[in-house]
């Protein structure tokens, strides 16, 4: 498990133990993988109520408002290809009132993510380091030596007794992430044959990365298990890469060679974005250029970037607002989701006494709320005395571009964490992270799956909980 770019790999910064989780909650979660799948679907189809909602938070926030501006552009022109796949990741954190019984627990959604969701790869490989290395422990350690480890530690004694197969639950993230991409992939050869790229053999899958991406062996997992297991190739370009080197043929996508002039031309079947969701993404016109020529290709997006919009904040406060789930799914889906929404609070300019009492509600208890932009990728939100300030100081039209959140308190557990070899530890709270996949025009859904999952851990009292951010490690849950 590495992470690296052009310099030196280093180990992915991990937990030497499974963390206990409910398999109650555990199960929940997945469970709610594929409905949350579906929701973001309808979402993407309805481009009046995504554009209405988005719309509000853009007046301070230039790269949200450039997304919509390119969706509202491509939608105008009429999109070339209807069928598009999302690769969502819905996190949860567990919510654990003082005091209160472990049938009071509640799993909460943190957010949903629709775009570039990492570690399906990494996420796999840990479930098999926990599986061998409890195995191990529990063949090679001796019961005086166990006394000493968990003295007074319930928590890493509850941990050792659970560590069986059964209680390590699989995790079938990377291959769960590859099948859905190798649908894709069949689908849109199934349906536009190539016409002049060579055949079948030289339409491949095309990764966005950014171009110097430390979490690189997490998606060469995704590239390996894609060529192993379905035999379909994949590339990897930047953006900058993209606007130097590709084309549009018609709608077709077509990839030159190399400025060394070898290889053939290809054409992209699935263009798959693990780069784009930042604004660092975008250091220039080039690259915006290469998104706009990626969304009006016949290539299938993963995720359409009406996808994306609807992984921002913002939309997923909307659809906490009573009656908005039940626009785009039905009666049972919408009361099974809402089961895992934590307080959500739109900033509207125009919102009037309720933003201006919730506003006032969160700055007179600031460790209550978190405020969140429209960003991915960690390290965006603010909390506490930051989260006062921003919030005493901020216009109106500047509060738009955020949403409030009330605060999950999640029960904790002590845990040996390593980051660059080095030993570190203490209480440790969680977040789970139940991967889902969904392939679909409009009209017909040809795949909606849960595609495994993905635990991250960090000591208690860091708010934020980006891995490569370097605010938590990964872990895998062991289940009770």
């Amino acid at each position: 498990m590495l992470l690296g770019a052009a310099g030196p790999f280093t180990h992915a910064p991990c937990s030497l133990l499974p963390y206990p989780f409910p398999k109650a909650l555990f199960a929940q979660s997945v469970e709610l993988a594929k409905p949350f799948n579906l929701l973001v679907e309808a979402v993407s189809r309805d481009t009046a109520w995504l554009c209405k909602t988005v719309r509000t938070t853009v007046g301070h926030d230039p790269f949200t408002r450039r997304l919509l501006e390119l969706f509202e552009a491509v939608s105008k022109e009429g999109i070339a290809q209807p069928l598009a796949l999302s690769l969502n990741r819905s996190d949860y954190m567990i919510d654990a009132p003082p005091g209160a019984p472990l049938e009071q627990w509640r799993a909460l959604q943190v957010e949903l993510n629709t775009v570039s969701v990492s570690f399906p790869s990494l996420a796999a490989r840990m479930t098999e380091l926990h599986r061998h290395s409890m195995r191990r422990l529990a063949s090679d350690i001796s019961a005086a030596e166990r006394a000493e480890l968990t003295a007074g530690r319930p928590a890493i004694d509850a941990v050792l007794t659970l560590a069986d197969p059964p209680s390590l639950p699989p995790n079938g993230s990377v291959s769960g992430v590859a099948a859905a991409i190798a649908k894709a992939h069949a689908e849109y050869c199934r349906r536009h044959a190539s016409d002049g790229a060579g055949g079948a053999a030289s339409v491949v899958v095309l990764m966005v990365v950014q171009p110097n991406e430390r979490n690189v062996v997490d998606q060469r997992g995704i590239e390996y298990t894609l060529w192993r297991n379905h035999a379909v190739p994949l590339v990897r370009m930047s953006l900058g890469e993209i606007h130097a080197r590709a084309k549009l043929d018609g709608s077709r996508l077509r990839l030159a060679p190399a400025t060394d002039g070898a290889g053939a031309v290809l054409e992209a079947s699935v263009v798959y974005f693990r780069a784009g969701y930042t604004p660092n993404d975008y250091p220039g016109e080039a690259e915006w250029a290469a998104r706009g020529l990626l969304e009006r290709s016949l290539a299938i997006k993963c995720p359409s970037i009406a996808q994306h919009l609807a992984g921002t904040k913002k939309v997923q406060q909307a659809l906490a607002v009573a009656g908005e789930l039940e626009r785009f799914v039905g009666a049972a889906s919408a009361q099974k989701l809402r089961t895992c929404f934590a307080g959500l609070y739109g900033l509207e300019e125009d919102g009037g006494a309720p933003v201006e009492d919730i506003v006032q509600k969160a700055i007179a208890s600031p460790d209550g709320f978190v405020l969140k932009p429209q960003r991915e990728g960690g390290g965006n939100n603010l909390y506490g005395e930051e989260m006062r300030t921003s919030l005493q100081t901020m216009s109106a039209a500047e509060r738009a571009s955020f949403i409030l959140m009330e605060r999950i308190r999640p029960p904790s557990s002590p845990m040996p964490l390593m980051r660059e070899g080095m030993l570190d530890g203490g209480e440790c709270t969680c977040e789970l992270g139940v991967y889902g996949a969904i392939l679909s025009d409009g009209k017909e859904t040809l795949w909606n799956e849960s595609a495994g999952h993905l635990l991250r851990v960090k000591l208690s009292g860091v708010d934020e909980g980006g891995v490569c951010a370097g605010f938590a490690v990964l872990s895998s849950p062991v289940l009770y």
